[in-house]
């Protein structure tokens, strides 16, 4: 199951199945010399299927992916292939082109669920553009937080900026610096059991002139539309005072002529021009030299309005959490036009301390951020049931309807049984303690 089964250029789609990695994608799209950017995330292992069904995205303007999805092949429970959208009509040119086909939508029903399994998956990918530029907004306040994702999210919804932009805190920007003078501040307290403190990263910020927050997105577009996309956007962040804005690369392009990746860009930290990497699991063992090959990282992912007002209550919370816990708190912002994913990343080294602190961490925001009305867009499977425990609306009415369907289609509980949450009424091999654990009837 690990076939790329149509790359097209003209339509900017392909068809995989789930065995195709984004490093697959990518190296068959240049063995092609198509001009296509596809979109990959952060690290760049895993399934193309397997991220957009669990609605991971990545970094170019068709980065949401459950939204770039269109069109499935799925092996219901009793073994039956169904094609979803206008794949129902068999041979339809369609398949990875109109995603509504006719009638009810099913294809949402094999998104982080477990009433079937993907066999095959079309998802759109960005053509190259003429112009490109990255960019990396610094604003100077912790508050600044406020207006940098209130005009983000304007600028988004105003198809000016059409990529996710990734938010950046002090402890992220430091970390990540690769530069020997931050690290020798910052490393004699990322260990076990402690945390930089804020002053130490306030010291940082003031000697390197960085923002507190960093934006990192780009822009694509025609030649003729990057310097007036530009202009746009220097416009929209003159009102926060202090904040600096630096192209880290500008191609102004030719006519006619298409920028090649991996010729003219070449790779970059974070993916906007589709190149896939690892590069960034170098930053899990940083908690200590001797926790070289121990280290691990786990990270909260609440789903937020866009304003940015509430993301800041919930990050003063997060935050205090982190600090109380003994962890750095690094931030993994993404926004979107109607809403941000503020992830809250943790490195740990694996040792049993280190470890019951984490999940101490992750239960108390769980419960603190369920308290303030928002939930994860998705989580550990560890946690999948407690989760799902806060869909409570009309006496939890979404998960009495997410069992009924499990009951119908899948009675035996054949299909991973407890994923997202869903369970059958009375499974036959397994049954959930109400803690998360999973015990097998042998």
């Amino acid at each position: 199951m690990n076939k790329i089964v149509e790359v097209n250029e003209e339509y900017g789609y392909a068809i995989v199945e789930p065995g195709v990695s984004f490093f697959d994608l990518y190296e068959e799209i240049q063995r092609q010399g198509l001009n296509l950017w596809p979109s990959v995330p952060a690290i760049g292992w895993g399934s193309v299927v397997g991220n957009t069904l669990d609605r991971g995205f990545g970094y170019t303007p068709n980065g949401e992916h459950s939204q770039s999805q269109c069109g499935m092949e799925v092996v219901l429970p009793n073994g039956e292939l169904l094609r979803t959208g206008s794949g129902a009509m068999k041979d339809n040119k369609t398949f990875p082109l109109y995603k509504g086909g006719f009638g009810p939508g099913l294809d949402g029903l094999f998104f982080q669920s477990n009433l079937g399994v993907v066999t095959k998956l079309g998802i759109h990918i960005t053509p190259a553009p003429e112009a490109y530029a990255t960019v990396e907004v610094d604003v100077p306040l912790e508050s600044d937080l406020v207006p940098l994702i209130g005009t983000l999210s304007d600028l988004m919804r105003r198809s000016i900026i059409l990529n996710s932009p990734s938010i950046a805190n002090i402890f992220r920007i430091a970390l990540t610096s690769q530069l020997p003078s931050v690290f020798a501040k910052i490393g004699p307290h990322m260990h076990s059991n402690s945390c930089v403190p804020a002053s130490v990263l306030s010291e940082i910020q003031t000697e390197h002139k960085w923002g507190y927050w960093r934006a990192y997105f780009s822009l694509y577009g025609s030649v003729e539309m990057l310097p007036a996309v530009k202009q746009t956007v220097a416009r929209a962040f003159a009102p926060i005072p202090g904040a600096q804005i630096v192209y880290k690369l500008s191609l102004p392009g030719t006519p006619g002529s298409f920028i090649s990746a991996a010729r003219d860009i070449g790779g970059e930290q974070i993916p906007h021009s589709g190149i896939p990497t690892v590069e960034p699991l170098g930053i899990v063992d940083s908690r200590g030299a001797s926790a070289k090959g121990k280290g691990a990282h786990t990270c909260f992912s609440p789903v937020i309005p866009p304003s940015g007002r509430e993301l800041y209550n919930w990050y003063l919370t997060a935050k205090q959490r982190t600090t109380d816990a003994k962890f750095d708190f690094f931030a993994d912002f993404h926004v979107y036009p109607r809403y941000v994913i503020g992830i809250a990343l943790v490195i740990y080294n694996v040792e049993e301390d280190e470890e019951r602190r984490m999940k101490s961490w992750y239960e108390d925001l769980i419960r603190d951020t369920a308290a303030q009305g928002w939930m994860e867009y998705r989580t550990h499977v560890q946690y999948m049931d407690r989760v799902a425990a806060k869909l409570d609306f009309n006496e939890g009415a979404f998960g009495k309807f997410a069992r009924l369907l499990k009951d119908t289609i899948d009675p035996n509980g054949v299909l991973a049984p407890g994923k997202s949450g869903v369970w059958n009424s009375a499974p036959a091999s397994a049954w959930n303690d109400g803690k998360g654990e999973v015990s097998v009837v042998v």
